[in-house]
């Protein structure tokens, strides 16, 4: 916590992990497929269409780097 400085309840690595599953059950129902996910890469592996739908073109200007 940002104003008492203490320690939060969960930490962020295990709020992505649940974010990604949610998103990955909400582009598999859209797509009404079973997907199959690569914890490593954290990409959709069977899927061109669920694939695409995990990321979308950044807008000119906003683009953010990533560096693996």
């Amino acid at each position: 916590c940002i104003k008492t400085r203490k320690k939060p309840v969960s930490d962020v690595w295990s709020h992505h992990k649940a974010m990604c599953t949610c998103h990955l059950a909400n582009i598999a129902i859209r797509l009404n497929k079973t997907l199959e996910w690569d914890a490593q890469t954290e990409m959709v592996t069977n899927d061109e269409q669920g694939r695409m739908m995990q990321a979308r073109e950044q807008r000119k200007g906003y683009e953010i780097e990533v560096s693996v």
